[in-house]
């Protein structure tokens, strides 16, 4: 009956039409019946129109099978047809035997009055069922509909209704009408499927509802009856918008994730850090393929550098078992062989029961290697200090002890053992002095001081010194231009840029070769070409090689600041340096330098036992902290006529300049406790501005700027110094001023002439 109600058969069919033509065929019957009763009771025709009085109570009963309405109309026929059958009986036209008729057609008649009642009761039941199967299936929450073997509808829900637009009667019989033109060979191809007897689950499909919209719908079905089927739709719309947007915000995060400049992982917490996913920037940070990455759980570990590793690994065991957030610097493997260093840090998440390390890769090579220099630096400024500290006392001891030997030189008869003893602490104070000069030249704490210099004898002497410092396989030529214009710089940072070329030129070639210093002009500039036949450079090495801390040597073999200083002297000095290079034809360096106007300075020579002409007793005043260099000072000016008053420092100095006569000079020591010589300067010429300053160091420690070397009435001496270079130093910065003697006889002396 399910099949019937569902898909609609003959009996289906039947049924509906007797419910149409009951009520006009119940009338004719009851027309029938009372027509037959008369008959009867006329004609007295008992065979014929008796039994179809009771044919049509039978009828009567398939039409209406209710028991009480058939037991009436069958005790009206017997009641009629018996009073008929007993008057024929007397007056004696049939046998007795035919009154047995009446009672059994009434059993008859009641019979049928039985079945119609048992008949109404099944179609009730019936009718139940199919109310409630038709409440059941519009109660489903999915959109229903059943199909004949045509595929035509013969259900339609009340949901099915609502998701297309279309009432059940409007599509009842007719083909599914949710199928568009264009999705008809996919629908035809499924339902080929369901009739083959293949159940359909979860098929996603579009379909159209009435008002054109489109439907993203999910696809069940399941066979009914022999040739029917039944398909559920599941609107999906929502569902899929919704994993729209979140595919589309996985998207957005995704990308999130992979622009970042750094590479993002998931690990399994576990003893191996097994990999659950990690981000495409591990392809550029270590060239290994995703592929690569996740197929191996013990990548990770099989990377790291063999001094991280069990560090690591540790620090790896120690987060996971307590939960802390990690966070480890270490070494990675590149896949082509070279380290890369990371940071990782990451934190651990419980997600459906299992442990995951969600972290992330920092790629921190760049800052390695800035603190790596940084750490250079450090180290070379500290060794700069320790150096430049040690000279600066080296200077004032080699101060006193050359001024005393020169002192004791020259009350001594020259060719005495004792006089040759005395040169000899002179001769071994100046070496001491150049050594003191390499080691504040080294830590850049030497006083610039730019003077009218040969090239080609720095060249010289930085050849006798690499005698000592090159192999034997190595040899050194020189080439050198005559004449060659002098160019202005300072001598020992000059000094210093040969020097560093040369030994990089020496390191270029381990198994020996030839260095050749030329020199040469070209244009307004003189020209220094270092060459070496070593390895040579490529092109990356080249443009990097003056690069702050760029070095080639293997690691603790060189500070990568060789090139990058002789860059410095050089572009302060107003050249050029230029590097040809190429792999196995060896390096040229080139420098070249402005020409100077004038001819390189010739050394001052000074005999310490010629006496200096003092025109008459200025009054000095000696500003030093060690005792040995101030008394020396003191010593040396009082031997040459000077009134000289010596103190220890500034706070000593003003107390003098307060109590005392004003004083001519001021010669002071640069770096001193308390008190600065610039800062001591400043507070005298506050109260004398043309008080003439002599500052007297062997480096400046950033106390004396160029500036203040530059006012008037200011000089320089450098220590440690001779004898005779204070006593000029002092003469020549007096006699240049506007009031000394020997200003005043040239004035004298110009007014005279142009009188006459």
């Amino acid at each position: 009956m399910l099949n019937g109600v569902l898909v609609g058969d003959d009996r289906g069919m039947t049924t509906g039409l007797r419910y149409r033509l009951e009520p006009y065929a119940r009338v004719g019957l009851d027309l029938s019946l009372g027509t037959f009763l008369a008959l009867l009771w006329v004609t007295g025709d008992v065979t014929l129109w008796l039994h179809l009085a009771y044919i049509s109570i039978a009828l009567r009963a398939f039409l209406r099978p209710w028991a009480r309405s058939t037991a009436i109309r069958a005790l009206i026929v017997s009641v009629v047809g018996g009073a008929v059958l007993l008057d024929l009986h007397a007056q004696g036209a049939i046998p007795s035997n035919d009154l047995v008729e009446i009672p059994l057609l009434t059993v008859l008649a009641l019979l049928f009055a039985a079945f119609g009642r048992q008949r109404v009761r099944a179609q009730q039941d019936i009718m139940r069922d199919k109310t409630r199967l038709e409440q059941q299936i519009d109660r489903i929450p999915l959109a229903t509909v059943a199909l004949d073997e045509n595929a035509r509808v013969v259900t339609w829900n009340i949901t099915a209704e609502q998701l297309f637009g279309w009432k059940a009667d409007e599509v009842i019989g007719e083909l599914n009408p949710i199928v568009s033109t264009g999705e008809r060979g996919h629908s035809d191809e499924l339902f080929a499927r369901i009739q083959a007897g293949e159940r359909l689950n979860g098929i996603e499909v579009t379909r159209h509802a009435r008002d054109g919209s489109v439907l993203e719908l999910c696809l069940y079905s399941a066979p009914l009856g022999e040739t029917g089927t039944i398909v559920l739709y599941d609107d999906i719309r929502e569902r899929k918008r919704a994993e729209r947007e979140r595919d589309q915000a996985e998207g957005r995060y995704r990308n999130l994730i992979e622009s970042l400049p750094l590479v993002t992982y998931v690990d399994l917490v576990d003893d191996h850090a097994t990999n659950v996913y990690t981000s495409p920037q591990i392809v550029d940070l270590l060239g290994w393929s995703l592929a690569e990455w996740g197929a191996d759980s013990r990548l990770l570990e099989n990377v790291l550098h063999p001094d991280d590793t069990e560090r690591v690994m540790a620090e790896v065991v120690h987060a996971n078992e307590t939960r802390e957030p990690f966070d480890s610097e270490y070494r990675l493997r590149h896949r082509e062989g070279h380290y890369v260093w990371v940071r990782d840090q990451s934190a651990i998440m419980e997600d459906n029961g299992e442990a995951f390390a969600r972290g992330f890769l920092l790629d921190i090579t760049e800052q390695k290697k800035l603190e790596e220099q940084l750490r250079q630096a450090q180290k070379m400024d500290a060794l700069g200090q320790f150096a430049g500290g040690i000279a600066h006392d080296f200077n004032n001891l080699l101060t006193g002890i050359g001024g005393y030997a020169e002192l004791a030189a020259s009350s001594t008869e020259r060719g005495t053992v004792i006089s040759r003893c005395l040169d000899g602490i002179k001769t071994a104070t100046e070496e001491a002095a150049s050594l003191t000069s390499r080691l504040l030249a080294f830590s850049r704490r030497n006083v610039p001081e730019r003077r009218i210099v040969d090239l080609n004898e720095i060249v010289r002497e930085a050849a006798s010194l690499l005698e000592r410092l090159v192999r034997s396989d190595i040899r050194v030529s020189l080439a050198l231009a005559h004449p060659l214009p002098a160019v202005a710089a300072d001598l020992a940072q000059l000094k210093q840029v040969v020097l560093n070329l040369a030994l990089n030129a020496r390191d270029a070639m381990p198994d020996g070769g030839t260095l050749t210093i030329e020199t040469t002009v070209s244009g307004e500039s003189v020209v220094l070409r270092v060459r070496d036949s070593g390895m040579g450079m490529d092109a990356a090495t080249r443009s990097r090689a003056l690069e702050p801390f760029f070095t080639t040597k293997p690691e603790g073999e060189g500070t990568g600041l060789g090139l990058s200083l002789v860059y410095g002297v050089v572009d302060g000095l107003g050249g050029r340096l230029s590097i040809e290079s190429a792999i196995g034809l060896g390096t040229i360096v080139e420098i070249a330098l402005p020409a100077a106007d004038a001819l390189p300075d010739e050394p001052v020579e000074l005999d310490d036992n010629e006496p200096v002409d003092v025109h008459n007793a200025e009054r000095v005043l000696v500003v030093e902290d060690r005792q040995v260099v101030r008394e020396l000072t003191r010593d040396v000016l009082e031997s040459a006529g000077f009134d000289v008053i010596a103190v220890a420092g500034g706070r000593e100095a003003l107390e003098e300049v307060a109590s005392s006569q004003p004083f001519d000079l001021l010669l002071t020591d640069v770096v001193m406790p308390e008190m600065s010589g610039p800062e001591l300067a400043v507070k005298l010429r506050a109260r004398r501005p043309e008080l003439p300053v002599l500052y007297m160091s062997g480096y400046t420690d950033d106390v004396l700027s160029a500036h203040e070397l530059a006012q008037d009435a200011t000089a320089f001496l450098r220590k440690p110094f001779g004898n005779a270079e204070l006593i000029t130093a002092a003469r020549t910065l007096l006699d240049a001023q506007p009031w000394a003697p020997a200003a005043l006889a040239k004035a004298k002396s110009s007014a005279f002439t142009s009188a006459g």
